[in-house]
């Protein structure tokens, strides 16, 4: 499946983002942008490129984009996923979670890169 229909944005790197590439992160201020440092955070996309702290951080916001899993616990494919407390994804299935999207490949490790069709939701199971 490829990436014919993306949408991103781009906000100022509040720190040095340059290893966080496909790391979920959240709005920190105005047009600025970091990684999500809780499970709770609500992220805005997920990082497209490696920037230093100031540059310029290309999100993905809309679309299909790539994503670092943490590996915690195992990620099917159409699993509801969202931010752990490092700006990886991990599968989201409790009541009241913030969900950035359904995984589009599985992962039960740390580190793979794994497909997600952003669909931000709020969870009610």
């Amino acid at each position: 499946m490829g990436e014919a229909y993306v949408f991103d944005i781009s906000a100022k790197a509040e720190n040095d983002l340059s290893a966080k590439q496909y790391y979920a992160v959240e709005l920190s201020a105005a047009d600025q942008v970091d990684v999500c440092d809780n499970v709770a955070d609500i992220p805005v996309g997920i990082l497209q490129n490696k920037p230093l702290a100031g540059e310029a951080a290309q999100v993905r916001v809309q679309g299909i984009t790539r994503a670092v899993s943490d590996g915690t616990v195992a990620i099917a494919v159409n699993d509801w996923v969202g931010t752990d407390a490092a700006g990886k994804v991990v599968k989201k299935a409790v009541d009241k979670n913030f969900a950035i999207g359904r995984a589009m490949d599985a992962s039960a490790a740390d580190g793979v890169i794994i497909r997600v069709l952003l669909q931000p939701t709020y969870l009610g199971v």
